[in-house]
């Protein structure tokens, strides 16, 4: 189990419901002993970083008087401008102004292949990124790397963009399972 502080969570609800998430990931993890519910830990897996990606963006867009560390103020009072609502679009936010460059290794295109497993969800999904067969796509080492990347990049977003020390721990920490 990894254990991962909320400090970059700007919204009380969005928090709440991230800890209820992971949660529900611990679950399925500790169910999938035979790997009958890698598509749900991968899907659940994507939900999760959609929901902590989009509270980056959404404090640059609503905390102009506290601001975002790391976050220049110029590219903060852009993106506080832009309407940013899907995945896709937070990614492309976040590598255009470099707020994962540190994590390197191609994350940006990671987490547009976790986007592509994710959507999955929808069982009719024809996308050519990802095998038609969902028994070859969620694979037990496709689940592993989402969790991995799940970890990596929540403990980047705390590290990384924290909020003020009084107000960073109305959200209980993220406890996420080890890949």
């Amino acid at each position: 189990m990894v254990e991962i502080p909320s400090n970059f969570i700007g919204d009380f609800k969005v928090g709440d419901n991230l800890v209820y998430n992971a949660g529900v990931l611990r679950s399925l993890c500790d169910h999938n002993g035979d790997g009958g519910l890698n598509k749900l830990v991968v899907v659940q897996v994507g939900a999760i970083l959609e929901a902590a990606l989009g509270q980056i963006i959404y404090r640059a867009q609503n905390f102009n008087r506290e601001g975002v560390p790391n976050i220049a103020e110029a590219d903060r009072q852009e993106i506080e401008g832009k309407k940013i609502d899907k995945l896709n679009n937070i990614i492309d936010v976040m590598r255009k102004y470099g707020l994962l460059d540190e994590l390197e290794g191609g994350i940006y295109d990671e987490l547009h292949a976790l986007r592509k497993f994710r959507n999955k969800v929808h069982i009719q999904d024809d996308n050519q990124d990802v095998p038609c067969d969902e028994a070859v796509a969620f694979t037990p080492a496709r689940c592993a790397w989402s969790l991995g990347l799940c970890a990596t990049v929540l403990g980047f977003l705390s590290q990384k963009f924290p909020r003020p020390a009084d107000v960073a721990k109305y959200v209980k920490p993220l406890r996420i399972p080890d890949a």
